[in-house]
């Protein structure tokens, strides 16, 4: 009698390895992103700090503002995030994948610089609205004046 065992499960180190594999190859593509992901993650955070600052402000001059942390609002954090994210890593697979390896051009740092400037002009406009201050009154004329948007 010939008997043939059916094959019923895929053998454990064998999926281990693949799956090792694997997380390995993605984590070497990545790992150029990791360090713009942590100062684009801090810039987020510093601009939510000043937009809850900047509700605060608009409340005290009884424009109507809550000026409180609110699940909406960090949700909306969590989304940048992950679209920043998300930026990132298909930066560092296309300088994986598309950009020569001698090239001096570097996909993640400019993305991450665009996030950085990005940031930085929302920290700039939520922290001269509702602001007396000399400097606030000349940024905004170059600014966007945020105060419609918290009371929406």
């Amino acid at each position: 009698m010939n008997h043939m065992e059916p094959i019923t499960t895929i053998q454990p180190l064998a999926c281990k390895a693949a799956a090792t594999s694997v997380a390995g190859v993605a984590a070497g593509c990545l790992a150029p992103a990791l360090a713009p992901a942590v100062l684009c993650t801090a810039m987020v955070f510093i601009d939510f700090a000043t937009a809850v600052a900047l509700g605060r402000r608009l409340r005290r001059a009884g424009r109507g503002a809550e000026g409180k942390l609110s699940s909406a609002r960090f949700g909306r954090v969590v989304a940048t995030l992950g679209r920043i994210y998300g930026a990132l890593a298909l930066a560092a697979l296309a300088r994986f994948c598309v950009v020569p390896p001698d090239s001096a051009f570097d996909p993640v740092g400019c993305v991450a610089g665009a996030v950085c400037f990005w940031q930085l002009l929302s920290i700039l406009e939520n922290e001269s609205t509702c602001s007396d201050a000399r400097w606030a009154r000349v940024a905004r004329r170059f600014l966007i004046d945020k105060a419609r948007r918290h009371l929406q």
